[in-house]
């Protein structure tokens, strides 16, 4: 289901990505570790994690990997 159709339902929810972030703040590896309810909005999540760019964390002057990142995308119906 999309969320566009989810919505046309009344439906609400959240999904919890996790992710690594590459030494170039790239998004890697994101996977669904908790989503409610379950596989609506998935697929809207992974996709819109792929196209997020993060500053990478620098140790030592130079840029490193972050392993087991986390983003809570929440899905919520405009309130009148």
């Amino acid at each position: 289901m999309y969320p566009r159709r989810a919505a046309s339902r009344g439906i609400e929810g959240y999904v919890i990505v996790e992710f690594d972030i590459t030494p170039q703040g790239l998004v890697s590896s994101p996977r669904v570790i908790e989503a409610y309810p379950d596989n609506v909005f998935n697929p809207a999540s992974l996709t819109a994690i792929l196209k997020f760019k993060y500053k990478p964390k620098v140790e030592n002057g130079q840029p490193i990997a972050v392993y087991g990142a986390r983003n809570k995308f929440t899905f919520e119906l405009a309130r009148s």
